[in-house]
């Protein structure tokens, strides 16, 4: 046996000792088995929690999005409102209607 190899076993051996001595013990096992439960297995794992901090990350955005859509849809009510000449705009733009007498020419966009 060379230099290396007998290294290598006699690491090896040192390894099974401790795991020997270590794993003997019920309360160990016990102990390891409960800590790969509550982070792999349990409701509120650990994989789970990070999953729901992505999500309500996500939901954060979320609102803040519709919170400044509500806002400009909140301007515009207004602008519809009070004002004749927006509203005649918004009209022809959004519904395409026209006055009497009048032609109106679409222009469609090609993708």
């Amino acid at each position: 046996m060379t230099i290396l190899e007998s290294r290598i076993f006699s690491f090896y051996q040192q390894g099974i000792s401790l795991f020997k001595k270590y794993f003997r013990n019920k309360y160990w096992i016990a102990f390891i088995l409960f800590i790969v439960w509550i982070f792999l297995f349990d409701n509120n794992s650990v994989v789970r929690q990070v999953q729901r901090k992505y999500q309500i990350v996500k939901l954060n955005k979320e609102i803040s999005y519709y919170q400044k859509e509500l806002q400009k849809t909140k301007i515009e009510e207004k602008a519809l409102k009070y004002s004749d000449e927006y509203f005649e705009k918004f009209v022809r733009e959004t519904y395409l209607l026209k006055r009497p007498n009048e032609v109106l020419y679409i222009f469609a966009e090609e993708k």
